[in-house]
């Protein structure tokens, strides 16, 4: 056969379309084992060779909530020690349930252009990856709650007239706040992945827009100091309703408004669609691409 009779496949990247979700979330779903041993392989390599190794999870956070705990009181003017010590407990729970959803996403906007070989000599859905990273900051996040209410036991002997709730039933309401928190934080990991594939830059990126979100949530500050039509910032901010429920449980032992729950769940469907789409319509791409 000569050189002009041979065929010349041309192997393009694939156009964004839908796979058929029900063998794929089928496939997902048989393959989810995979994620979980990835996630505590991840996180024993992480502090491999760190003295403190995952002591430093519950740390970091306390570290920073004192200092922005310092720099809340110093822009106040100070404050009583008591309105003083809800205050820290208010940031330490909030940075605790926010390092949570960051953790998720960073690591998840960077599990498929990191995780090459795996996708070039493996076949399995690639939100598996993402999903891996969920599960080790879901890993992280567990140790601090036992470490919350430590610090708030030993505060409330320290402090007897601290303005901070005992036992209620109204924590009962935490599993339906943890619930749209992962499930948020996952959608918006498979939707960042999908553009760091894209735009390298991405990642990098996202570490000054958490920054930024951060400050933009009531983590620093707290829900009741915002009045009016300036309320709508709770709201259009992805993690606003979570956060703002969370400390109303924590921190004032009330239950959550009905407009915090329902705004939770939408926006937990609304990250999960958008981010599923265009992470697993593209998903045939990556191999090309990383």
């Amino acid at each position: 056969m000569s050189v002009a009779q041979r065929k010349i496949q041309v192997f393009e990247p694939h156009r964004a379309s839908l796979p058929k979700l029900k063998p794929y979330l089928s496939e997902f779903w048989r393959r989810r084992e995979f994620a979980t041993e990835l996630s505590r392989f991840t996180d024993k390599a992480e502090y491999l060779e760190s003295k403190l190794g995952k002591v430093w999870l519950v740390l970091n956070p306390l570290f920073l909530a004192v200092i922005y705990f310092l720099l809340v009181s110093v822009i106040r003017g100070g404050s009583s020690k008591t309105n003083g010590f809800t205050t820290l407990c208010h940031i330490l729970i909030g940075l605790f349930t926010f390092y949570f959803a960051q953790n998720t996403i960073l690591a998840g906007a960077q599990s498929i252009t990191s995780g090459g070989r795996l996708i070039l000599n493996q076949a399995f859905p690639r939100s598996l990856l993402p999903l891996s990273s969920a599960l080790s900051a879901a890993r992280q996040f567990i140790p601090t709650i036992p470490v919350y209410i430590a610090v708030v036991v030993i505060g409330k002997f320290a402090f007897p007239d601290a303005n901070l709730p005992g036992l209620t039933w109204n924590y009962l309401f935490l599993p339906l706040l943890l619930i749209p928190l992962a499930v948020t934080s996952f959608g918006l990991a498979l939707l960042f992945a999908t553009m760091n594939v894209y735009f390298r830059d991405t990642s990098k990126l996202l570490t000054y827009i958490t920054r930024i979100w951060l400050y933009a949530s009531p983590v620093l500050w707290l829900p009741e100091m915002v009045h009016g039509w300036h309320r709508i910032i709770l709201y259009v901010n992805p993690l606003g309703p979570v956060l703002s429920a969370n400390s109303r449980i924590w921190i004032e032992g009330l239950a959550p408004t009905t407009s915090q729950l329902v705004a939770s769940a939408i926006w937990s469907v609304l990250a999960l669609l958008l981010g599923g789409y265009f992470f697993i319509s593209r998903e045939r791409d990556f191999a090309v691409r990383i």
